[in-house]
């Protein structure tokens, strides 16, 4: 039994409250996920990014160690420090413009520039950047690759653990498989598998084929954290550069939407959500159908002959039989003194003393049955004409 609501206090509407409930989670959502969308991006080998293809771990311990990693985004930025005699880390080494590989290259070639770390470049960087690497091929699954007798360069690490192909990255589509490269001239390898070399370096330049050793996922493999801090901690400052569609040298030009700010998306599905709830709001009856007067005066003659070309337009014999039968039965039931909501049974009743059809010829008539053609039609009208006649004599 419902408690009953005290005097003076007014009942919320349960759609009010549900109403409510939705804004309210609508908003909590937005939040959520600005929060979340603001706080990193997300990608492969982002350095603020917890996910497992990012390198926030990489990052915070190098930050712990003493070395200042600063983020960039533009080739011009990565070529100012690259020039100033720092190390530059180049995340994505694919898909940069003839104009950005040319401007690290004059970067390097300057006096007292510093030392660039590429990841996992394809042969056109490497053609860019130096003559003596060249890609050899690539690891098709997961393996420990030892480091061999290649002193320094192997950066304190006796082995690489790598994923391959088949590796977990590399199923989700965010990093490839491990690639190994040739040296020639002064350059030199380490790391040897697959007919080259996962580490390569001739002087200024330093060629990393593992890029899943710099990921959260994979950084506590073998020693994966060993080379990846001697390899980019060895000055105070390290830039870590990840190239970006908004780059005035990239190739791809920005589109429109990449000049809006972070927070559009966010507000946009906040927006979304508002309008789902308003237009479900909207569509909830408020109460019941009101019936309004018809704003012109019909005759009823007009409305029958109206209805009549409709069904005959139609072809709705039947209906038509069953709306001949309605009417008739109302006028006798009339002509009877009984109501109209009298049942059949009882109206045949009624009818039998006044009329010489039989009960089954007058069920026939009354009881709503299908109509096969006009002329069914047709004596079925005539019929129920005659039997009018016929009481009212």
């Amino acid at each position: 039994m419902t408690a009953p609501t005290p005097t003076g206090v007014r009942a919320i509407p349960r759609s009010r409250v549900l109403l409510t409930a939705a804004i309210a989670i609508a908003l909590i959502a937005t939040v959520a996920v600005t929060v979340l969308r603001g706080s990193y991006r997300d990608g492969a080998l982002e350095p603020d990014a917890p996910t497992p293809q990012g390198s926030r771990a990489v990052v915070r311990v190098l930050g712990d160690t003493g070395t200042e990693v600063g983020t960039a985004r533009h080739t011009s930025d990565a070529a100012r420090d690259l020039r100033g005699g720092g190390t530059v880390l180049l995340a994505d080494a694919e898909g940069l413009s003839p104009a950005q590989l040319d401007l690290l290259a004059s970067s390097l070639d300057a006096p007292g520039a510093g030392h660039l770390v590429l990841v996992a470049p394809d042969a056109l960087t490497l053609a860019a950047l130096t003559d003596d690497v060249e890609p050899a091929g690539s690891i098709a699954g997961e393996a420990t690759v030892p480091a061999g007798d290649c002193g320094d360069l192997a950066h304190g690490a006796r082995a690489l653990a790598v994923r391959g192909e088949d590796g977990a990255l590399a199923d989700q589509g965010r990093l490839g498989a491990a690639r190994t490269y040739a040296v020639r001239g002064d350059a030199e390898g380490c790391f040897d598998a697959g007919g080259g070399s996962l580490l390569v370096s001739d002087g200024s330049i330093t060629v990393l084929g593992a890029a899943d050793v710099l990921t959260n996922e994979c950084i506590t493999g073998a020693d994966d954290a060993a080379l990846a801090l001697n390899l980019l901690g060895a000055e105070d400052t390290l830039t870590w550069y990840v190239p970006s569609a908004t780059d005035p040298l990239a190739l791809t030009a920005p589109s429109l939407l990449t000049h809006l700010p972070r927070w559009t998306g966010p507000v946009a599905l906040w927006l979304m959500a508002l309008v789902v709830v308003a237009l479900v709001a909207a569509g909830r009856r408020q109460g019941p159908v009101v019936v309004e007067p018809l704003p012109v005066t019909a005759r009823g003659e007009e409305l029958v002959l109206g209805r009549a070309r409709l069904l005959e337009r139609a072809s709705e014999r039947t209906a038509a039989a069953s709306a001949l039968r309605a009417a008739a039965a109302g006028r006798l039931a009339a002509r009877l003194g009984q109501r109209h909501e009298t049942s059949l049974d009882a109206l045949l009743a009624a009818l039998a003393p006044h009329t010489s059809l039989s009960p089954d010829r007058l069920r026939a008539l009354l009881e709503h049955r299908p109509v096969a053609d006009d002329q069914q039609l047709l004596r079925l009208a005539h019929d129920l004409d005659t039997l009018e006649k016929e009481i009212d004599r």
